[in-house]
């Protein structure tokens, strides 16, 4: 089935009205990303404002340790395991490291 020209004539004074509305479409998604930029970012900045309690009881949380420490450990413990990584240490050959000062200041464009 062929257009005709009286179809072809509807169609086009129809267009300005499809271009509006798909306008309107396009907008109206930028409109939902801003909207929700916004939400994320007010999100983000209540997280940063926000202090939160820690439960009453808790006993642990209130202690501070040290990383390589933990809280069971005593001080015992604690300076055998500097005396065996001291001696792991004092086993393993130590690595020379030789660098060349003119490595990379010198480019070769012959090739």
């Amino acid at each position: 089935m062929a257009i005709q020209p009286i179809d072809l004539q509807t169609l086009y004074t129809q267009l300005d009205k499809i271009g509006k509305g798909q306008i309107e479409v396009q907008l109206a998604a930028q409109a939902n990303k801003e909207q929700g930029r916004l939400k994320n970012i007010q999100e983000a900045e209540e997280k940063l404002r926000t202090v939160y309690e820690t439960e009453a009881g808790d006993e642990k949380s209130d202690k501070v340790h040290d990383k390589n420490s933990s809280p069971n450990t005593s001080s015992h413990q604690q300076s055998s395991k500097k005396e065996l990584a001291t001696t792991v240490e004092e086993k393993e050959p130590k690595k020379e490291v030789i660098s060349d000062p003119a490595l990379g200041s010198h480019i070769d464009i012959s090739g």
